[in-house]
């Protein structure tokens, strides 16, 4: 039986991307604030591909496809996305819950409200 994967919400917002990891049963394991974008190519890829290595689990990944930048951007987080999703250990969704917009924090004061209500949509389908 393989572990229970890994999953890793994606919010990229003006300004920052927001990343929140967190594992069934165990809960968070991460959360941060991110360049806008990577500063290299492939830069996705390996952050996933590290996350998943350090733990030893398969990583869902949920792309935020609500958040302001991937709205103003898509064809650049499309190209971001496909180079991370070519690994076996790492699964991409695009996904929104239905509906409005998802409540952001406009500072970073540890509300990750969002990024858990994204990964329960994806995982759940429940909101």
């Amino acid at each position: 039986m393989s572990p229970p994967p890994l999953w890793m919400s994606i919010e990229p917002e003006f300004g920052y991307t927001q990343l929140l990891l967190s594992h069934p049963g165990v809960g968070t394991l991460l959360q941060a604030r991110l360049s806008p974008q990577p500063a290299q190519p492939g830069g996705v890829s390996m952050l996933l591909e590290a996350l998943s290595a350090w733990e030893g689990k398969p990583l869902y990944a949920v792309l935020d496809a609500d958040a302001e930048d991937v709205q103003a951007h898509p064809e650049r987080w499309s190209r971001f996305m496909g180079e991370a999703g070519q690994s076996p250990r790492i699964t991409i969704e695009w996904n929104c819950p239905p509906g409005a917009r998802l409540w952001r924090s406009k500072f970073f004061k540890g509300d990750f409200t969002s990024a858990k209500r994204l990964i329960k949509y994806a995982a759940t389908g429940q909101q």
